[in-house]
């Protein structure tokens, strides 16, 4: 993704790019959009499969949305704004969400190891030995 304003300019790629974009894009669709746009920019995004693809998409067909040597983004149909939009942040509540069931994951680990320390402490001692001598409750008997 690539800005430029004057003689200034700014390249921005892979994550950074969502990420300025996402921001970007929102100064474009300031007052949101009509109910027809929202419906034709989630059916632009379903029809490309994924978030991820309707972006790459768009920024490869870009250039036929040219009219004249503005940004390229604010040449794009309001609907076609929309959907980037809406794809970029999709794209990042995703992300967000499988980070923190990452941390939940992690969290539920750590909790089984805690509850399996307090079964343990909570026992007499030489529970373990006689578990491993007997064998436990509802485990099968030799000659049962």
């Amino acid at each position: 993704m690539e800005f430029r304003k004057l003689t200034q300019r700014a390249r921005f790629e892979g994550e950074d790019a969502r990420r300025v974009g996402a921001a970007v894009i929102s100064g474009f669709n300031v007052g949101g959009g009509y109910r027809v746009q929202v419906e034709s920019a989630v059916e632009q995004i379903e029809s490309s499969g994924h978030p991820s693809r309707f972006i790459a998409e768009t920024a490869r067909r870009g250039h036929r949305y040219r009219r004249r040597r503005i940004g390229l983004i604010r040449s794009f149909p309001a609907d076609t704004k929309l959907a980037l939009e809406m794809a970029l942040h999709e794209e990042r509540e995703r992300r967000a969400l499988e980070g923190e069931l990452w941390v939940l994951e992690q969290a539920w680990k750590e909790a089984e190891e805690i509850a399996a320390i307090s079964d343990s402490l909570l026992l007499p001692a030489g529970t373990d030995e006689f578990f491993r001598r007997h064998g436990r409750e509802g485990d099968l008997q030799p000659g049962a």
